[in-house]
């Protein structure tokens, strides 16, 4: 009877144990999506942040049909976004596509706030479908499947906070995945070149689709693609597209969107430049200052890792576990290898994650489960360890979620280590001998990406800064020299200021984003970006005051050399025309109200003062940018054209020599053209990009330049000539 009774319990031991794991996964389940919604959710619904107004802005601009060949001009695009009523806030659209801001469209004509709301409802709804889809595919219920998800826990806050576009690409990974594992070769293809349209690094599933023979899901890829490179085309425009294509990404690939000293930053590519390149001001001391090593060693640390995974990928598609994992591997591969990744981008790890878990709790692996949950949990929440000090021999183990990724990636190598007796083809099979085939795949990675990355580095140096007292400026652009100091534009952690090394004038508005001041300094415009117009303003420093003269729908101000005159720019849909103020009948007479001085034919970009109340225009004319000089009472004056597109003209005091930038090879190069001989000089030969010339003496060229900093992120430094 006893023993009937012992028997009888039995059966019931394993509910009791099944509803206690249920009801723990169900709590932290509770806790984890709490914590996600107070910290990422309510705050995001509350306030911009970041980001989303970036999406935001260029989608209102392409709604409204503007000319967009100045979308990665961070002065032009503050500008645009005050236009659209985001003030006191940085925005910029370097490094993401033109076909990223498509999806916020739906939700631009909303005001700014109320859009970012509809687009974190829309990411909310994003989330769920693609948890639905993972749940249903892996066969693990909607409770476990959350868990996982939600164990991006800083991913999935700053992807709400934010705004950011990271859910959708995530989205569409997932629905990849299913299309992929479920033979749909044409759906597969079209998610990755969506996502691939939206973030770049997705496209390399084609070398995946590659290996495994599915040429279909690949030509279907690359169809979509070029669709939506077309469609970004008629949107955006060609020019910024072609902008996007050759100026953007090649130096988004090489870590410098941003900044790319960045201790925060979780790439490897952020850890060998602060280990081997050396930024006056960024990274004044690194560890070995040798450009070359960087070549050589961190495309090196690129193709091991590739090689790994590379290694282990079999030839052709099965629809198995191991198809799955090799899936995951690969997509884990992809975010730890990304030049420049932020913490919402992880997001994505989602769907690597929970295809991993389920397969490994199916076969009950409970070790390798435990394991590749915690490394997954510590990929997404870990950050590195931020220390002002310089970097030294510890450094790299400071960089905490990398290490953390490089553990994931060889435990996927680890996992998907075949039997002996395991005959199947992969990509070692098709070489001699295993460690012949792991050679060739590394130096078959290395070698192109070491020559690429020293044939950027070249002919680079780093600018040696101008003398300046310190602020916490991210870029300084526009220097000026006036008799009372070095006047510049300083992107400043709370917006734009007009800063001076010895002058002070008042700092009583954000987005002061360009400025004319006369070469006495006495007299100084500024524009401000606020209330949804550009304003300029006119400072007198002796008094430290503002006066009441002030134009509004105007830009780029430039001041006569005796400063009577006040030439500025006036734009349409992103088409500037130039007007000229006599400023001493300033709002006196009708001599007092600002007169236009270009037919529509001239696409007016930037303008200078030079002698006898003249001024120097950057200008398109005929589809093609040049420079061209206007007297008062006469119609511009071709003064210098080339192959290349030309802008940012400065007249040398002496007037016999014009410096300006020009397009050669997708970099901004500065070029000096001898007026008397009309021979021109190329004086930058870097890839990287110079901006704003201007004279500090006959013999002196002050300019700003992002070489070995991010893209547009410039500093100010000097060019001696030898004239």
């Amino acid at each position: 009877m006893a023993t009937s009774q012992a028997v009888s319990a039995q059966p019931s031991a394993k509910p009791i144990a099944d509803r206690s794991v249920a009801a723990l996964e169900s709590l932290l389940l509770v806790l984890i999506a709490g914590l996600t919604a107070w910290k990422g959710f309510l705050p995001g619904w509350r306030m911009l942040n970041t980001d989303f107004p970036n999406y935001y802005v260029a989608a209102r601009l392409m709604r409204s049909h503007y000319c967009l060949d100045r979308l990665y001009d961070w002065i032009w695009f503050q500008r645009m976004a005050g236009e659209s009523g985001i003030s006191n806030q940085l925005v910029g659209f370097l490094g993401l596509t033109p076909f990223s801001a498509l999806p916020v469209i739906p939700v631009s004509w909303l005001p700014v706030l109320d859009a970012k709301r509809a687009w974190l409802l829309c990411n909310v709804a994003l989330l769920a479908a693609a948890v639905s889809m993972l749940s249903r595919h892996c066969s693990l219920n909607y409770r476990r499947t959350w868990l996982i998800a939600l164990c991006a826990i800083i991913p999935l806050r700053t992807s709400f906070l934010f705004g950011q576009m990271h859910i959708l690409v995530l989205a569409l990974l997932v629905a990849a995945y299913v299309c992929h594992m479920r033979a749909h070769q044409i759906c597969s293809g079209c998610c990755i070149a969506l996502a691939a349209a939206l973030k770049v690094y997705p496209l390399f599933f084609c070398i995946y689709f590659l290996v495994k023979k599915r040429w279909t899901a690949l030509a279907a890829a690359v169809v979509c693609l070029g669709l939506c490179v077309g469609m970004s085309c008629l949107l955006a425009g060609r020019p910024s597209m072609s902008g996007y294509v050759f100026q953007q990404l090649p130096r988004s690939l090489q870590g410098e969107s941003g900044n790319p000293f960045l201790p925060s930053l979780t790439s490897s590519s952020a850890l060998f430049h602060r280990l081997f390149l050396p930024e006056p001001e960024l990274n004044p001391h690194p560890l070995v200052s040798s450009p070359a090593l960087y070549a050589l060693l961190y495309p090196l640390w690129q193709a091991i890792l590739a090689a790994a995974v590379l290694y282990r990928l079999r030839v052709g598609f099965r629809t198995d576990d191991a198809e799955a994992l090799e899936w995951s591997a690969f997509l884990c591969l992809l975010m730890f290898l990304s030049s420049a990744p932020a913490s919402y981008q992880f997001v994505v790890l989602i769907a690597m994650a929970v295809p991993t878990a389920s397969i490994l709790l199916r076969q009950q692996r409970w070790r390798a489960a435990v394991v590749f949950l915690c490394l997954y949990f510590a990929a997404c929440n870990l950050k590195t360890i931020s220390l002002k000090h310089q970097p030294d021999i510890l450094t790299p183990f400071l960089y905490l979620k990398l290490w953390s990724g490089v553990a994931l990636i060889a435990f996927y190598c680890w996992i998907l280590k075949p039997p002996l007796a395991d005959s199947r083809a992969t990509i070692k099979n098709l070489l001699p001998s295993p460690a012949f085939s792991a050679a060739l795949i590394v130096l078959g990675l290395w070698i192109p990406g070491a020559y690429g990355a020293w044939s950027h580095l070249r002919n680079l140096r780093p600018a040696k800064p101008i003398s300046m007292s310190p602020d916490p400026a991210y870029m300084r652009i526009s220097p000026l020299i006036t008799d009372t100091g070095l006047m510049y534009v300083a992107m400043e952690p709370d917006g734009y200021r007009i800063q001076s090394t010895n002058l002070a004038h008042p700092n009583t508005t954000s987005n002061q984003v360009s400025f004319g001041a006369a070469p006495s300094g006495r007299d100084i415009w500024v524009e401000s970006n606020s209330g949804g117009i550009s304003r300029l303003a006119q400072i007198v420093p002796a008094r430290n005051e503002t006066t009441n003269c002030r134009i509004d729908r105007a830009e780029t101000p430039a001041l006569s050399d005796d400063g009577s005159f006040l030439a500025f720019v006036r734009e349409d849909q992103g088409h500037g025309s130039l007007w000229a103020l006599d400023v001493r009948q300033c709002g006196k007479s009708e001599n007092g109200v600002p007169q236009r001085v270009t037919t529509p034919a001239f696409d007016v970009r930037t303008v200078s003062a030079t002698v006898n109340h003249a001024f120097l225009i950057g200008a398109i004319y005929q589809g093609q940018e040049r420079v061209f000089v206007v007297a008062p009472g006469k119609s511009p004056q071709l003064l210098a054209e080339a192959r290349g597109q030309l802008d940012s003209p400065a007249l040398s005091p002496d007037g016999k020599a014009l410096a300006v930038r020009e397009l050669i090879a997708e970099r901004w190069q500065l070029m000096l053209l001898n007026l008397s001989s009309r021979r021109w000089e190329q004086l930058t030969h870097g890839d990287c990009n110079t901006y704003t010339p201007s004279w500090k003496n006959d013999r002196t060229l002050l300019y700003a330049t992002d070489c070995m900093r991010g893209l547009g992120l410039t500093a100010l430094t000097s060019l001696q000539l030898d004239r």
